[in-house]
């Protein structure tokens, strides 16, 4: 009978290439981490970055910080702007841990965990950040208000900006005699003007005090009309047209320059010698056969 050969690894050869896979692996995972543990950190520095840009940029559009008063929703509201100011970045960083965002008056600031031994990594790549936490890794990211801001914060802004006091004055607006057009609504506690005012309608719940009020139309009052002054019958006058009243309150008109006094008619039919019932005297009035009568 003849001798049969067998082919394969013996124990001792398969020892060996598992050792050398072993060693392999040794040194090829920590390099693997370590470029997955860079991958992380570049990308949580760039995502943070991105979160700072956006609510620098969003506060100096607004004049606030982005979200509600504490900014814990900032993320959330970068991204609901026309266009969003912030796209592709969550509220959990690539380390799996919550990003979370708060404000002061002044300050807009970035908190979220890390790894052991990246804490520093990501804090050494992030401007104005630092480690909080060192147990939890935690860092926070702080930028202030816009290097403009200070200069710009007594600025009247021309466009809605959402926040009202960026464009309320808060003193005299002087406009050195120039003009103020395009204006659809003036609402005011006084108006004072010291040449003419053009209106298509003037609506009045108060009293409209002027030196004189001019009208190419109609003036019509649904009240009465109150003269607080008064002239004399037979007295100098101004202009033809006038009207006012005597001492009295009977109408006078300017005729001729001087004051005449309004003529009344009786609406009664009258007779030699009767009364002059309600009318005061010099109304005039008709008998019966039309004959015109003064009133004495």
């Amino acid at each position: 009978m003849g001798i049969k050969s067998h082919q394969g690894f013996t124990l001792v050869e398969l020892a060996v290439v598992l050792a050398i896979a072993a060693m392999i692996a040794i040194a090829t995972v920590p390099n693997y981490m370590a470029r997955l543990n860079q991958t992380r950190a570049d990308t949580t520095i760039q995502d943070t970055q991105a979160i700072i840009d956006a609510a620098r940029l969003y506060r100096s559009e607004k004049g606030t910080w982005p979200g509600n008063a504490t900014c814990s929703n900032a993320i959330a509201a970068l991204g609901a702007t026309s266009p969003p100011m912030l796209v592709g970045v969550s509220t959990t960083n690539r380390y799996n841990y919550p990003v979370t965002t708060s404000c002061t008056q002044y300050t807009f600031s970035v908190d979220q965990n890390t790894v052991m031994d990246w804490d520093g990594v990501v804090v050494n790549g992030l401007p104005g950040s630092q480690i909080v936490n060192a147990a939890t890794y935690q860092i926070r990211t702080t930028v202030g208000a816009p290097g403009t801001e200070a200069a710009l914060d007594g600025k009247l802004s021309r466009i809605a900006t959402g926040n009202a006091e960026l464009n309320r004055m808060r003193t005299n607006l002087l406009m050195g005699g120039n003009s103020i057009d395009e204006v659809n609504a003036v609402n005011a506690q006084t108006l004072n003007a010291a040449g003419a005012v053009n209106a298509q309608t003037l609506n009045a719940s108060g009293s409209v005090n002027a030196q004189a009020v001019v009208s190419s139309g109609n003036v019509t009052t649904y009240g009465y009309l109150d003269m607080n002054g008064y002239a004399a019958e037979g007295n100098w006058c101004a202009k033809a047209g006038l009207v006012t009243t005597n001492s009295s309150g009977a109408d006078l008109t300017c005729q001729g320059n001087r004051w005449v006094r309004s003529v009344i008619w009786s609406p009664t039919i009258v007779s030699t010698g009767g009364s002059c019932a309600n009318v005061p005297k010099g109304s005039l009035a008709f008998d019966s056969v039309g004959n015109l009568y003064v009133c004495k």
